[in-house]
C-alpha cells in the first residue's frame, strides 16, 4: 500500500483550479441587499474570504473590511487585492475571538457547507458580533424539485462530488439553515435566492440578526 503524503500544497484548497463561478452571481445579489442598508460607517468581517474576490466587491459598502481564511494560498491571492480600506488575514475564527474585537456586520459565503459542526461555526460567530450585530450568509440551495432534476439528469457524482477535496459535506434546504439559525439564537430577517432562478437555484442567502 502507498503511503500519501501530506503537504501543505495538497492539503490547502486549490484556489488555482476549483471553480468559482458562484462570485459572479452572488456579487451581484449581495450587493442588492448591502445598497439597501446603511453600512458605511460600520466595520465588516469575512469569514472563509478564500481568494478575497468577492470580499473585495463588498467591501465597498463599509467602512472598513477584514478577510480571514485558513486557507494560505488563498490568502496569498487574496493580498493583492488589499487597500487601506481592505486587508486580510490567515488567521482562525478562534483567533479573532480571543482578540475580543467584536463586528456590527459579518458575511461568510458558500463556507457553511464546509463545516463538520456548523452550529459550532455559528456559535463562534456569535460571539464575533456586537448585540444586534447582523449575519449574512450564504450556502447552496438545496430543494425538492431542484434534486428531483439532479436525479433525472445522473448528475449526482457531479453535485454531490465526494471525490472534491474539502467539498461539501452539509447540504441545507431552507427549512434547516433557518433552524439552525435560530437555534444559534439567530433570528432571521430575510431570505433570498442567487443564482439561475428558484426553484433551481444555485445559493440561498440569509440575512439575520444575533439576539440574546
Amino acid at each position: 500500500m502507498t503511503e500519501t503524503k501530506i503537504t501543505k500544497e495538497t492539503f490547502d484548497y486549490d484556489w488555482t483550479n476549483n471553480n468559482t463561478v458562484h462570485h459572479n452571481y452572488l456579487i451581484k445579489s449581495i450587493s442588492d441587499i448591502l445598497k439597501d442598508m446603511n453600512t458605511s460607517n460600520i466595520d465588516l468581517l469575512d469569514i472563509g474570504c478564500g481568494n478575497g474576490v468577492l470580499t473585495s466587491k463588498i467591501s465597498k459598502f463599509f467602512r472598513h473590511t477584514t478577510g480571514i481564511d485558513l486557507s494560505g494560498t488563498g490568502i496569498e491571492f487574496a493580498q493583492e487585492l488589499k487597500n487601506k480600506k481592505l486587508n486580510f488575514e490567515n488567521v482562525s475564527v478562534d483567533e479573532m475571538i480571543k482578540r475580543k474585537k467584536k463586528f456590527k456586520f459579518i458575511t461568510s459565503f458558500e463556507v457553511i457547507e464546509h463545516q463538520y459542526l456548523p452550529d459550532d461555526f455559528l456559535n463562534k460567530m456569535y460571539q464575533l458580533l456586537d448585540d444586534d450585530g447582523v449575519l449574512l450568509i450564504t450556502t447552496p440551495y438545496n430543494g425538492y424539485i431542484k434534486n428531483l432534476i439532479i436525479s433525472i439528469l445522473g448528475k449526482h457524482d457531479f453535485h454531490y462530488n465526494p471525490l472534491w477535496r474539502h467539498g461539501h459535506i452539509k447540504f441545507f434546504t431552507t427549512r434547516t439553515l433557518k433552524m439552525i439559525l435560530n437555534k444559534c439564537n439567530f433570528e432571521v430577517i430575510k431570505k433570498s435566492f442567487s443564482g439561475r432562478f428558484y426553484p433551481i437555484s444555485c445559493s440561498m442567502i440569509f440575512l439575520s440578526k444575533k439576539i440574546k
